[in-house]
């Protein structure tokens, strides 16, 4: 940042008037916490005169004028640099304030911005609480919303800045009007040094265990937005089951191009081929007034996949006042999937109710594509709009599947005399097909400066066939098989007002869908269908505002929701017997509705919000259970009374430039309700759950000049009733880390991340599940410019490593685990090349 023209009087002491021509500049410091300005002069000419009369009275004689020359020193202004700021609706993340390890990747540099969150598990991103949808980089989608590519691909020091904002569509910059939904993205902008540089890295390695690993990584980005990146990656570094021939390949492609001012292309390719496999064992509970049930598994499955998909897209501005928006994508799969499983059910007293040992493996193949357009003609300068809206997808897919299973019911007996047994051998062969296309028109009209109206219409259509074909003992079965075709009409109106004024923003709509359709169903002999014919209605608002760090905002939105048309059908599925479906036609629209309220203010780091969500009608399925064979009958109804409530808070400081300290708290409450009969009754009971929880987590880092330390603390606590069947559960977990590093002489550097978690609660024996996971790595940086790398790092130390799921319910509790490979080690050879282009 440069003052390009600035002047400054300076007066002295003695009768000397000086003025001075002075330039500025600013600079960060090497570590990047810090910013200066120097200011310097060249002359400085000093003028100094000679007076008559009295001492009110001054006259310059210039003939008698003394010149001077001063060098004034450099002046260097220092602050600490802002971690986060807030500019308007969006709030800007300064990633030089976060230090991370050399050669560190995205992924490593979020984990240190508080209120960031990423779950690797489940590839979901959030941020204060909002969910992340996808990542750009200089404002540009990359790889269409895969985050992950970019968080384990993208070097962390080539980000300057993280913005954070409600990313509006093509069509709603141009009309300046915000419809609904939500799509909030992390926007990485690119170092100005590395702008315009090639960067390319090129690696490999190989451990224990059938560890490796390769990689191929090349990125290109201007400030404008152009980028070209190159993603290739193979191997099984981060896959933990015990699978021995896990494996995960990728090639990836991502470009966007500025042609003009007018014309931009972006687009990307990918290929996936991924193959895993693992043992699991499953332990369950359902809590009943007849006595509890209790389920016991173990099975080993492996799965292969392979996809490819790719977008292309342009953005074309035929003139100043027409604006045209083309996007289109495909993909095709191929998934090949077996399973291995053993499955035991009791009661209380260890009493048998069935078992079932299955062999079952599958096959699933499909392929889709879809193409949107819009275009956009502007009539004035007051932003009068029209805008035409089409788009067509077409899909197909077809699944086979084979099972071999034996089913004993230990509380039935057979015609001989023992236990009744069950032996299927099912074949099933499922192709389906969908089809769409809508066309609609938008007109803009603005009320005013900051006010702005618009109307739309949209016309669609959904046609979708389905079919089941089922084999039993290779003869074909007709009550297993079944035939659905479905066709949707439906058109919306839609009505939107939006306000745009220095502090305060209001955004609000509604959307009327009137619709028809049509369900034709035929399973076994029996064959139904209906018509129906109803109006969804979508209210929506958001009021927001702002002034100096301070920001509020307040949403609503509340939608209605017809019920599946299979549901409506009154036909029996018994292709699984211990799980048999029926449908109801009486089934009622539901409606939703969520209210949100956010505030954040970032001088005092404090931000928060409240939710509160119910919904009236709620589809929900009445549970009948056969207590003889263990097996469950269930149908749709509709039930009223489920709603929750959360709340959250959370602060964020930075002191003396290397410390910081983050902390977060909340808690929520959750009623949901249900229909169960236990074979007590003819009519089900109503089943009433109370879900509470709460949650907390501490962090504090310290980033010296030479590394980092990050010591974090979190605890959560569920508690969860059921006023039916008079139970209660709990858990409570526990999780420290101390994650550290250090950069050392000659190109060294140490990294190390240590986490231990515990937890107890409802049938949870102590110190079963303690765990301390301990990985460390370490690399050195050689060559002219520390090009080449070599590095060894070694995964779960001590072999403790669990993987387990638990989810508890006043209704009972389930819990997976997935046995893991233990400790492992892996040796790496890293090649990097920047070139500026």
């Amino acid at each position: 940042m440069r003052l390009r023209y600035a002047y400054v009087s300076v007066l002295l002491l003695m009768s000397f008037s000086t003025i001075a021509n002075v330039w500025a500049s600013s600079s960060l410091s090497p570590d990047g916490r810090a910013f200066s300005y120097a200011v310097s002069s060249d002359t400085v000419r000093v003028s100094r005169a000679l007076s008559e009369g009295d001492g009110d009275s001054v006259e310059t004689q210039k003939e008698d004028s003394i010149f001077k020359t001063l060098n004034l020193g450099e002046v260097v202004v220092t602050a600490a640099m802002k971690e986060v700021e807030m500019k308007g609706d969006t709030t800007v993340i300064n990633a030089n304030a976060f230090q991370t390890p050399e050669g560190a990747y995205l992924e490593e540099l979020l984990k240190r911005v508080p209120g960031l969150e990423y779950d690797k598990q489940n590839k979901t991103m959030t941020y204060n609480g909002l969910p992340i949808h996808e990542i750009n980089v200089n404002g540009e989608s990359f790889f269409g919303g895969n985050s992950t590519l970019a968080l384990e691909n993208l070097p962390a020091k080539l980000v300057s800045k993280i913005k954070v904002y409600d990313k509006r569509s093509e069509l709603e910059k141009i009309t300046k009007v915000r419809k609904g939904g939500e799509n909030y993205v992390l926007d990485l902008q690119t170092k100005r040094e590395f702008n315009g540089t090639l960067i390319t890295s090129a690696g490999i390695g190989r451990g224990n265990n059938e560890k490796k690993e390769a990689e191929l990584i090349s990125n290109l980005f201007r400030q404008t937005g152009d980028n070209i990146s190159v993603i290739a990656r193979s191997g099984n570094r981060n896959m933990t089951s015990r699978y021995p021939d896990n494996r995960q390949d990728n090639v990836a492609m991502n470009f966007a191009k500025k042609f003009s001012k007018r014309f931009t292309l972006y687009g990307n390719m990918m290929y996936n081929h991924y193959a895993s496999g693992n043992e699991s064992t499953l332990y369950s509970e359902q809590y009943l007034t007849t006595g509890n049930r209790y389920q016991n598994s173990a099975s080993t499955s492996t799965n292969r996949n392979t996809m490819g998909n790719g977008s292309l897209g342009m953005r074309w501005s035929l003139d100043d006042k027409t604006y045209l928006n083309i996007g289109g994508n495909f993909s095709k799969s191929k998934s090949d999937n077996t399973s291995d499983s053993q499955q035991s059910t009791s009661s209380e007293g260890d009493e048998r109710i069935n078992s079932i040992t299955r062999n079952s493996d599958s096959k699933s193949d499909s392929h889709s594509f879809s193409v949107n357009a819009d275009i956009t003609r502007v009539f004035n300068d007051k932003g009068t709009s029209i805008s035409l809206t089409g788009s067509y997808s077409d899909s197909k897919s077809t699944n086979e599947s084979h099972s071999l299973s034996e089913t004993t019911y230990y509380q039935l007996e057979s015609s001989l005399g023992g236990d009744s047994v069950l032996y299927r051998n099912q074949y099933q062969h499922s192709p389906s097909t969908n089809r769409a296309y809508s066309v609609g028109i938008n007109l803009t009209q603005p009320l005013a400066e900051n006010l702005r109206l618009q109307f739309g219409y949209r016309y669609s259509a959904n046609r979708q066939v389905s079919d089941r074909i089922t084999y039993e003992s290779e003869v074909y079965q007709d009550s297993l098989s079944n035939y659905t075709q479905s066709r949707t009409y439906s058109h919306e109106l839609s009505l939107y007002f939006n306000y745009n004024g220095k502090r305060w923003q209001v955004n609000t709509g509604v959307q009327m869908y009137p619709e028809r359709r049509s369900l034709d169903q035929k399973t076994g002999l029996l064959y139904a269908d209906t018509v129906r014919t109803s109006v969804n209605w979508n209210p929506q608002l958001n009021v927001s505002w702002h002034q100096g760090k301070t920001r509020f905002e307040l949403n609503y939105d509340g939608s209605s929701r017809q019920p599946d048309l299979g549901s409506l059908v009154s036909l029996t599925d018994n292709s699984d017997p211990l799980h048999v479906t029926h449908g109801n036609p009486s089934l009622k629209a539901a409606y939703s509705q969520n209210f949100r309220l956010m505030g954040r203010n970032t001088r005092l780091g404090l931000s928060g919000d409240v939710n509160f969500s119910n919904t009236y009608n709620s589809q929900t399925q009445a549970v009948f259970y056969n207590l003889a064979t263990g097996g469950t009958e269930t149908y749709p109804v509709n039930v009223n009374g489920n709603w929750n409530m959360r709340a959250s808070l959370r602060y964020q400081k930075r002191w003396k430039k290397r410390f910081n300290l983050s902390a977060s708290t909340g808690a929520s409450f959750a009623q949901s309700v249900a229909l169960v009969n236990e074979g007590k009754s003819e009519e089900p009971d109503r089943s009433v759950t109370h879900n509470t929880s709460y949650n907390a987590n501490l962090r504090l880092g310290y980033q010296p000049k030479w590394g980092g330390f990050d010591l974090q603390g979190d605890w959560r606590y569920r508690h969860a009733t059921n006023q039916l069947r008079g139970t209660s559960n709990y858990t409570r977990s526990y999780n420290f880390s101390l994650n550290t590093y250090a950069e050392l002489p000659l190109g060294f550097q140490v990294k190390s991340d240590v986490a231990y978690s515990f937890r107890n609660g409802t049938n949870i024996k102590k110190g079963e599940d303690d765990q301390v996971v301990w990985n460390l790595g370490a690399s050195w940086r050689f060559l002219r410019k520390k090009q080449a790398e070599l590095s060894f790092y070694w995964s779960d130390i001590l072999s403790d490593k669990k993987n387990y799921y638990r989810n508890v319910t006043a209704t009972g509790l389930t819990e997976s685990r997935t046995f893991q490979i233990g400790s492992y080690f892996i040796i790496s050879f890293k090649y990097r090349i920047n070139k500026q282009l």
